[in-house]
Order: structure tokens, then sequence, then C-alpha cells
């Protein structure tokens, strides 16, 4: 949003950040309506806490921790050479906030940590499901025309609430 506000986004990114934040989440949230009972185990989308922050709320709520696979999680075309020019004060707040419950990898590009804590305008949804049920959901969500990413794992709580990886 930042990038676009101030004109420094390319046509191709402005497309992209348009169609996505465009895009509703009911056909997502059908689909996880559609798996049997337990499936499911916690949802939330991401918006203005960026997955880190929402990540965080999860885990808080359910007593876990959510280890991230970093090179897995989504992003739109060209977001990565925003980075250096278009830090909100949005995402500054996020990294205050929950910088404290986060484990992040030495290795990790710090541009693509700043993305992780970059709040969203209307980003996708961040669901947590059952792994007996992997295959179930990734069907479902292809029905219903919704790409999905499998981008980390769920275990018992750590020190960390958030490790990236």
């Amino acid at each position: 949003g930042t990038a676009i506000k101030f004109g420094r986004a390319s046509e191709a990114a402005v497309v992209a950040a348009v169609d996505s934040m465009c895009a509703l989440n009911r056909a997502a949230a059908d689909a996880i309506a559609s798996l049997p009972a337990g499936a499911a185990h916690a949802c939330t989308d991401i918006t203005g806490f960026g997955l880190i922050g929402h990540a965080t709320a999860m885990a808080i709520a359910s007593s876990v921790t959510m280890t991230f696979d970093a090179d897995r999680v989504p992003l739109l075309p060209a977001v990565r050479e925003l980075v250096p020019r278009n830090r909100s004060g949005g995402l500054s707040t996020n990294k205050q906030h929950f910088a404290a419950g986060a484990q992040i990898s030495g290795s990790i590009d710090p541009d693509l940590v700043e993305l992780l804590y970059d709040p969203q305008t209307s980003g996708g949804l961040l669901i947590s499901v059952d792994p007996n049920h992997e295959a179930e959901a990734l069907s479902a969500f292809s029905r219903g025309g919704i790409t999905a990413w499998q981008v980390g794992r769920v275990s018992e709580p750590s020190a960390a609430r958030i490790v990236i990886t």
C-alpha cells in the first residue's frame, strides 16, 4: 500500500497488489467449512498486524508454537525490491510489539523479515489444519479455485511463539 500511495511500485506490482486486495476470502471460508469437524483448528486473516502478528495471536490463543519456512511464504511479484524504500510506521510498530515472541533464523534475508511484520491492507487467510486432513484441505481449496500453500507447522509451546526458519 505504501509503495502504491507514493508512486514507487511498478504497474505490474500495482496490478498484482490490487487484484490480491480485491480477492475475497469467501471461497476459502467455504472450503474450510466443507471440511470435517475438527479438521481446521484455527484461522485468521492477515491484515494490519502482518503474518507474524496474526500468527502470534493464534499461537497464544492455542498455546502452541508456530514454525514457518520463510521460503514457502508467498509474496506478491516485485514486493522484495520495494522493501528498502517502503517501511511503514505500522511495520515498525508490529516489529516492536511482536519481536520478543519471535525467533528468526539469522540466515533469513532481513528484507523478508520486514515483509513478515508488514501490515497488510487485505491479506489472505492463515489456517491451521490437522495434518491428518492436509490433503483433504488442499483438495477443498483447489475445488474452490483457491491457491493454498503449506508454509509451516504447529508444535507444542516453546519459549518462542513464532519461529521463522
